[in-house]
């Protein structure tokens, strides 16, 4: 099984596990994995999703598609929207429209992604699930990062990625554990996140992942300044 045919399998599983009723996509990514989640929300009853395609040319693409397979059929359950993530979520949220699943494919701009996680974590219901392809691109891993670490978003699941650890980033780990607690407390003021809580202790150490979000306490609300400044503080 190569790649894509596993993205495919990880993706419609999940969708067959949790029976989404709303699901957004950011992003056409691979055509024919879209068309798969597309099939697969179809056999769902009620099943809605949202694809957002931020350029005119995934737009095209996915109409161009949709017509010479005459998969009319999809045209209910499918919104497409031409507008990038970051302009139409803050509408949607505003709208007070809620999701139980999301897809989020990279290929964006890293503050065009940023503001899209920031909104999709609002707009996610609680335990909902958010599925991440291209995990382990440099933008994409920082905000899972994020999610993991400073949101309490759990690992569900995940495609293993062939991206081996830098043996430096292990080393200094190790290293540290083994120093006394001022010194690492120190360290900790100053040192890049990741040299300290690896990928792989994140569960973020593969190309595409399903992350849960937490069970809803009251309303915590996340602050936008203090997500930017944890970004960039990676």
């Amino acid at each position: 099984m190569n790649l894509l045919e596993s993205q495919i399998s990880f993706v419609t599983s999940l969708i067959k596990k949790h029976q989404p009723q709303d699901a957004l996509q950011i992003g056409l990514g691979n055509l024919d994995l879209t068309l798969a989640i597309c099939h697969e929300l179809n056999d769902i009853d009620d099943a809605a999703l949202t694809l957002i395609t931020p350029s005119l040319s995934q737009h095209s693409s996915f109409l161009k598609h949709m017509n010479k397979v005459k998969v009319g059929m999809l045209s209910d359950l499918v919104e497409l929207i031409r507008t990038p993530a970051d302009e139409v979520l803050p509408d949607f949220y505003f709208q007070n429209r809620t999701v139980d699943m999301a897809i989020i494919n990279g290929g964006e701009a890293f503050d065009q992604m940023l503001v899209a996680f920031y909104y999709v974590d609002k707009m996610l219901v609680s335990k909902g699930t958010v599925i991440i392809n291209d995990a382990d691109s440099p933008v994409m891993k920082k905000l899972c990062r994020y999610l993991v670490s400073e949101r309490d978003y759990t690992l569900q699941t995940s495609l293993e990625s062939a991206d081996k650890p830098p043996v430096i980033g292990n080393f200094l780990r190790k290293q540290l554990k083994r120093a006394p607690g001022f010194i690492s407390d120190k360290v900790k003021m100053f040192v890049n996140p990741e040299l300290l809580v690896s990928d792989e202790e994140l569960g973020v150490q593969c190309s595409t992942l399903a992350l849960t979000k937490p069970i809803d306490e009251g309303e915590i609300d996340m602050d936008f300044d203090t997500l930017l400044e944890s970004i960039i503080n990676e």
